[in-house]
């Protein structure tokens, strides 16, 4: 997640998801920006023209989803506004969320972590929202500031947490067929996933995928993710992989 890219539509997805679950589970959600400062990636990180999916905004379908939500991010249109330590003081999501504001640092990526695991130490279903998902394959310390690591899920897993993150569709294989081969990898760490999946219905689709090795808490995530893929038939799909 980058700054610039808060309020736009992958992030009121992300959002209209937390706060009904939130209320389904009755508990607070922690959520982990995985908030990178694109200098830190590079002089072409900086300089990309994406993060502006804010066609919504014209639309009232959106604003009768979710007034609260909607009329929060009208403002965020504006980059001068979009500023995640201002959004999260301020916003009424933070009844249902309890956020993790601290950029990834490019050094010593464990203590940051370890931070977060202090922090959610009161969460138990805590969403990871990477730039772009999951790291499955060696890349530069910089350009996996992008990634979840595998090391991080384990981390979360061994604290007893659930964790929901998200993953952003492949460009070259179908949604099923990429997400077949992240359950493979995972299987190959002991860890599955049993949980329906969100797909949500944007260009680029985003993806939910959720772990847990609670059975209790995982009985009750599925079956809220399932009345979540119910009530938002137009907008997400469920896959069971």
């Amino acid at each position: 997640m980058q700054q610039r890219y808060l309020g736009d539509i992958h992030d009121f997805q992300k959002f209209m998801f937390l706060k009904f679950l939130s209320c389904e589970l009755k508990q607070k959600i922690g959520l982990n920006w995985y908030l990178v400062d694109p200098k830190k990636i590079g002089e072409k990180e900086v300089n990309k023209k994406d993060g502006e999916k804010r066609y919504f905004l014209k639309k009232n379908e959106f604003k009768n989803i979710d007034r609260k939500i909607f009329d929060e991010f009208v403002m965020l249109k504006f980059k001068k506004f979009r500023n995640i330590n201002t959004f999260t003081k301020n916003t009424h999501l933070c009844k249902y969320v309890n956020f993790y504001n601290k950029k990834i640092p490019l050094l010593n990526r464990e203590k940051w972590l370890n931070d977060s695991l202090n922090f959610f130490k009161k969460n138990n279903v805590i969403f990871l929202d990477p730039d772009n998902g999951l790291l499955k394959n060696k890349k530069s310390k910089k350009i996996s500031l992008k990634y979840v690591l595998l090391s991080d899920i384990e981390s979360y897993l061994h604290n007893r947490k659930t964790v929901i993150f998200t993953q952003f569709q492949s460009f070259n294989k179908t949604n099923l067929m990429y997400l077949s081969e992240i359950k493979n990898y995972f299987k190959m760490k002991n860890i599955n996933i049993t949980c329906p999946v969100v797909i949500n219905r944007t260009a680029p689709n985003t993806i939910f995928i959720s772990l847990s090795r609670d059975k209790r808490i995982k009985l009750k995530l599925a079956r809220s993710i399932k009345k979540y893929g119910l009530n938002n038939k137009n907008r997400v799909k469920l896959v069971t992989i």
